[in-house]
């Protein structure tokens, strides 16, 4: 049985190894020692965790992520932000070179009460190429995924946390208050000119007056305008960090500050990083990771900063206690379609003999798609409806052998769609979520008769009139908006043909590919109502 105690499987960046750099500075300093916890998800027995790689003529993009259960809201969150930063480098590409965007998550804490997730984006070939970073957090006792700002209680504790970043940067490396960079050489000059002012203001509570704080002076970036500060203006309101909306709000206001990427330290405090080139007396070092002591976190954090801290120290968490809502291998929906270029493929009238060719074609793209099957063919080809379940396609009721269900009786196409429901979850242990009546022929009496959502089409690529994979492909590939949902038909060979042409154009054009279900979207699909499509313009 593996290992499961993260103590023993740490990913830890040494800070004092960090610091003292031969030639950058002296070791009689004494920064405080700290590791910044940071771990692989793979540390996790039973956790799971997805790797993906598209590799084409004009790309790479490859993403890891944890799977925390079915549809949960940090793997939505982190699998979503993936896969904005995707199609904004796909439409982007230059014309030439070999361009590569590699995405990848760690974990910061792992506890019942909260995980930290670390996302790592690195792009090469490309203008402006190089690193990015974010951070998220999720509280499982409000359901919600949170920015790095509600670990701290309020604006003000955000402010002296910086300060004492800014103090490690001029202690430990013997800068002036105005060789600190950004934001927190903005702060650090404010604190040198006002040694009272953050001090003061950390210790009231959020919404303190001027008078209750014992300083008239106006908080930097408050509600005046602000000379811009490399590039970002300083903005110190009174938000309540503890509320979910301030602290996002809050966090775009900081966006510029070196804390959006802070991890908790062996020590029980901070561990900030920076880029060396912003510490020029760091030396030829990776990057520049700043401790902050324990104590000087205890007025700052949130509740929920005391759980993080908590559960980043421990470091011992079971996946048994994991805050999960299904079990670890189910993903469910990944993916919020209102906020990406999503389209919904659709095949009809399988399983058939060149279904699995097309299922080879899907995983090349880590495409998810609907089939709309038949119940009459599922004891025929068991084994491709149980591996279309298996690599997280969709299965769709297509009645049990293609009949009009506006020739049949309310009786009648309730027993129809029965039969094929049953069908379906025999193989696969899942009841098909909807309905495509054939022909997408419906009247009120299909409607009455039935409890699934009725899934249409906006784009018909005509394949089953003309089986001519081109213009199955140009169809498909010009038609095709953001919420499409596109009709093709599995049983051609020249459909089949098609699909490498159709994943690649849309692949480059920035779509992801999903199923019925996660285009519409949990609350989009109503029982007995047609739909047609997702877009929205």
């Amino acid at each position: 049985m593996a290992d499961t105690s993260l103590r023993r499987k740490l990913t830890v960046s040494a800070a004092l190894g960090l610091l003292l750099v031969p030639g950058c500075h002296s070791a009689e300093q004494n920064l405080p020692y700290a590791e910044a916890i940071q771990f692989s998800p793979d540390t996790l027995e039973k956790l799971a965790t997805r790797t993906v790689s598209v590799r084409v003529d004009h790309s790479t993009v490859s993403y890891r992520y944890p799977i925390l259960g079915e549809s949960h809201p940090l793997t939505t969150e982190i699998r979503t932000a993936m896969a904005e930063r995707q199609t904004a480098f796909l439409e982007e590409l230059p014309d030439h070179g070999s361009p590569e965007l590699v995405q990848d998550v760690e974990l910061l804490a792992a506890s019942g009460d909260v995980i930290g997730a670390r996302t790592t984006a690195v792009t090469s070939g490309v203008r402006g190429g190089g690193s990015e970073t974010s951070t998220l957090w999720y509280d499982s006792g409000t359901g919600e995924v949170l920015p790095w700002t509600s670990l701290f209680r309020d604006e003000a504790s955000l402010e002296a946390a910086h300060l004492a970043v800014a103090q490690v940067l001029q202690d430990g490396y013997q800068m002036t208050a105005d060789q600190v960079p950004g934001l927190l050489g903005e702060i650090a000059m404010r604190a040198e000119a006002d040694p009272d002012s953050v001090s003061a203001a950390a210790s009231e509570p959020a919404g303190a007056s001027e008078e209750e704080s014992g300083s008239g002076d106006p908080e930097p970036g408050g509600t005046e305008e602000t000379e811009e500060t490399d590039g970002a203006a300083l903005s110190v309101g009174d938000a309540d960090l503890s509320d979910p909306e301030q602290a996002w709000e809050a966090a775009e206001r900081w966006a510029a500050s070196p804390l959006a990427d802070l991890a908790f330290s062996t020590a029980g405090g901070l561990a900030v990083r920076m880029d060396p080139a912003d510490v020029p007396s760091a030396g030829r070092v990776s990057e520049v990771l700043l401790p902050v002591e324990a104590e000087e976190t205890e007025e700052v954090l949130s509740e929920l900063g005391y759980h993080a801290r908590s559960a980043a120290v421990a470091a011992n968490a079971d996946p048994e206690d994991f805050p999960l809502d299904g079990t670890l291998t189910a993903e469910g929906s990944s993916l919020d379609c209102e906020r990406l270029k999503c389209v919904a493929l659709t095949f009809d009238d399988g399983p058939g003999e060149y279904t699995d060719e097309l299922l080879d074609h899907l995983a090349e793209y880590d495409a998810r798609a609907t089939f709309y099957v038949m119940g009459s063919l599922v004891s025929e080809f068991p084994e491709i409806v149980e591996r279309t379940h298996a690599e997280g396609h969709e299965m769709g009721n297509h009645t049990w052998k293609h009949d009009d269900l506006t020739t049949l009786s309310a009786e009648g196409v309730a027993e129809d769609l029965k039969r094929t429901d049953e069908a379906i979850q025999e193989v696969t242990g899942v009841a098909p979520p909807t309905l495509r009546p054939p022909y997408g022929a419906m009247n009120g009496t299909v409607s009455d008769a039935t409890e699934h959502p009725i899934i249409l089409w906006d784009v018909d690529t005509m394949d089953w009139q003309n089986r001519d994979t081109g213009a199955v492909t140009k169809h498909a590939l010009d038609e095709s908006k953001p919420g499409s949902v596109v009709l093709f038909h599995d049983i051609h060979k020249s459909t089949v043909d098609a699909i490498p042409d159709v994943l690649e154009g849309m692949h480059a054009d920035g779509f992801h590919f999903v199923t019925v279900s996660e285009i519409f979207g949990e609350d989009g699909l109503k029982p007995g109502q047609s739909h047609t499509d997702a877009r929205v313009d």
